[in-house]
């Protein structure tokens, strides 16, 4: 269960990713969203508030009516938006599973405004608590998970690189800085607006393509492009390098890298803030670590180099992903995990 559906990337990733990967081992995962794909698209725009509220109405209903399977219960990040008491947290839960630093509450502005209806550092603690396998997406949140749980496995997030087209890398005049996520995290994104205008300003065009998100800046070396998950792939693969500034904080220490992880997928090298997992994942080659905007702009200029340089980079990342962030890698420990529950 989630109270996002799978067009919220936590919940595609997290849960509707392995569904077909865990049949191969005859696990039948089924999920259920508290939210419709329309319903999730009406909570994120300017409607009326008065509609709003009847989609979470709509949701605690379906959430009452709801009776737990034959089988195991998995709660991914959260049941519903906002608690339902004597279901939302449920008294009993098999599987707690989590991507991002809920017990410090989110830095963004944008989740902030809302916490106070999904409580959500409350509601994962609870959940953490109550849950017989409590699954973290990387050591950080494993951490901190095992100071209410005392089984806690890793299981990171995972790409699908054989679904995943790679990037033809090619000596071009003008090269593509890419970045690919959401309205709530295009905010990191504009410290490196400026460095990428004075590369261009110091002899070293490149433009930025911003997936997903709309940075309010318009400049010609800078493209916006929706997102959505049949264009996903074309888009990863027209870049020549990803990125994935972040501010360092209890919040981002819990980030998975995820973008990285995209941009390898692709053959992608990548340039990336050493926040959370971030400086691991880059090293060997893969792409590197800024702080400063001189940082950035000499990082950026270093790991672009040419062709034949990005072409080897991207093929290391490539490696990299499937031999261990792929769901061809992590699927069968996942199973082998839900087993040990029921026998």
């Amino acid at each position: 269960m989630t109270a996002y559906p799978a067009t919220a990337a936590s919940a595609r990733i997290r849960v509707v990713g392995h569904i077909p990967f865990l049949a191969e081992f005859g696990v039948d995962l089924r999920h259920r969203p508290a939210l419709s794909p329309g319903d999730y698209r009406l909570l994120q725009s300017t409607a009326n508030p008065t509609r709003k509220v009847g989609v979470l109405g709509r949701s605690a209903i379906g959430a009452l009516a709801f009776r737990k399977p034959d089988g195991l219960l998995l709660i991914h990040k959260l049941m519903l938006l906002a608690p339902l008491p004597g279901v939302d947290p449920p008294r009993r839960l098999d599987v707690y599973d989590f991507d991002d630093a809920l017990t410090v509450g989110s830095a963004s502005p944008a989740n902030r405004a809302f916490q106070w209806v999904k409580q959500e550092r409350r509601r994962s603690v609870a959940y953490m608590r109550r849950a017989r396998l409590v699954l973290a997406a990387n050591s950080f949140l494993a951490s901190q998970a095992r100071r209410y749980a005392s089984n806690v496995e890793v299981l990171p997030s995972c790409v699908d690189p054989s679904a995943q087209p790679l990037r033809e890398h090619a000596d071009r005049e003008t090269l593509t800085i890419g970045w690919i996520g959401s309205h709530t995290t295009v905010a990191y994104l504009k410290p490196l607006l400026p460095v990428i205008a004075r590369m261009n300003e110091r002899g070293h065009p490149a433009r930025l393509v911003v997936v997903g998100g709309d940075t309010g800046v318009r400049a010609e070396w800078l493209q916006h492009r929706s997102w959505s998950l049949e264009t996903q792939a074309a888009d990863l693969a027209s870049f020549d390098v990803g990125v994935m500034p972040l501010p360092d904080d209890a919040w981002t220490r819990g980030k998975s890298g995820y973008k990285l992880l995209q941009y390898f997928s692709a053959g992608v090298p990548a340039v990336a803030s050493p926040v959370g997992v971030n400086a691991d994942l880059v090293a060997g080659g893969r792409g590197a670590t800024a702080t400063t905007a001189h940082e950035w702009e000499q990082a950026l200029i270093e790991v672009l180099g040419n062709a034949t340089t990005r072409r080897e980079r991207g093929a290391a990342a490539r490696k990299f992903v499937e031999a261990h962030y792929s769901y061809q890698r992590w699927t069968p420990e996942l199973a082998v995990l839900l087993r040990a529950l029921v026998e």
